[in-house]
């Protein structure tokens, strides 16, 4: 339960929205890598100034 807890609290916290249970356990977001392997691309990279995607509340997705 602390678990699901964490992920709901991320969840509201990026997408500025309130998360109940049912909403996050039925949402698909995917957080997994494609590939475990340490020559693996991260889900995320940087853009041309070295700068990493941030979220924002109310714009970015998060269920």
């Amino acid at each position: 339960m602390a678990t699901m807890t964490a992920i709901m609290g991320r969840m509201a916290t990026y997408s500025g929205n309130i998360v109940n249970w049912d909403a996050a356990l039925s949402s698909n977001l995917n957080l997994m890598p494609e590939r475990f392997a340490f020559d693996a691309d991260p889900p995320v990279l940087p853009d041309e100034s070295g700068n990493y995607p941030v979220p924002v509340p109310g714009v970015t997705p998060a269920l």
